[in-house]
């Protein structure tokens, strides 16, 4: 009975991460798509530079 009143007391609530930080996760994803794209082309292309 103890320990799940301390487990409720421990639990943290919830906080979203700064906006910043999700941008450029975004940010961060869409240059990683594009370079494994362009990684393909080259790769289609016969790799020809």
């Amino acid at each position: 009975m103890e320990n799940e009143k301390m487990e409720e007391q421990v639990k943290e609530e919830y906080t979203p991460r700064p906006a910043w930080q999700v941008w450029l996760a975004r940010i961060g994803l869409v240059i990683m798509i594009i370079c494994v794209l362009l990684y393909y082309w080259h790769i289609a292309a016969g790799g020809e530079i």
